[in-house]
């Protein structure tokens, strides 16, 4: 049986801002409106109650809050100004904190953020009749990549533990 935890509750809603999970009345418009509805175990409302309820370890230590794709539908729909969104941002936050089960493609997007500056390195594309093109041969512009100076300020921000 699940536990709750009263200072990861805390956590989460210092994270979270104005939005309070207790305003929730469970009317289901966040769920609603939600593309990865069918991906998520649980519903952007039963996400809120569980926060509400303490029972972040369960969140966190599932890929429940990894499924969302952060669209704000959820923010736009909710008439109590609860945010599903913020609260599932917050919780991934927490789990990076924890060393829970961040997912591998979370880990190599901010390894190339470090490293260049973008989530992919740039790469060929291929037309209808296969034929293959890069930036030059398509005369756009090169891409700056990012400087130390950016490298730095994200190491900053991701030390700290501010949300990105």
């Amino acid at each position: 049986m699940a536990k709750s935890d009263s200072t990861l509750r805390l956590k989460v809603r210092s994270k979270i801002g104005d939005h309070q999970p207790n305003n929730c009345f469970q009317c289901m418009r966040c769920t609603s409106g939600c593309p990865s509805m069918k991906m998520l175990e649980l519903m952007p409302h039963q996400i809120v109650s569980m926060v509400k309820f303490g029972l972040i370890d369960e969140l966190i230590s599932s890929g429940i809050i990894w499924a969302c794709a952060t669209c704000l539908k959820c923010r736009e729909r909710c008439p109590q100004n609860v945010a599903p969104v913020d609260l599932i941002v917050a919780l991934r936050n927490l789990a990076v904190d924890m060393e829970a089960n961040v997912p591998e493609g979370y880990l190599k997007v901010i390894g190339m953020l470090l490293e260049i500056g973008l989530i992919q390195k740039p790469q060929e594309v291929a037309s209808r009749d296969f034929e293959a093109f890069t930036r030059d041969s398509l005369e756009l512009p090169e891409i700056s990549y990012a400087s130390d100076k950016f490298k730095l300020a994200l190491m900053t921000v991701l030390q700290s533990g501010l949300e990105v």
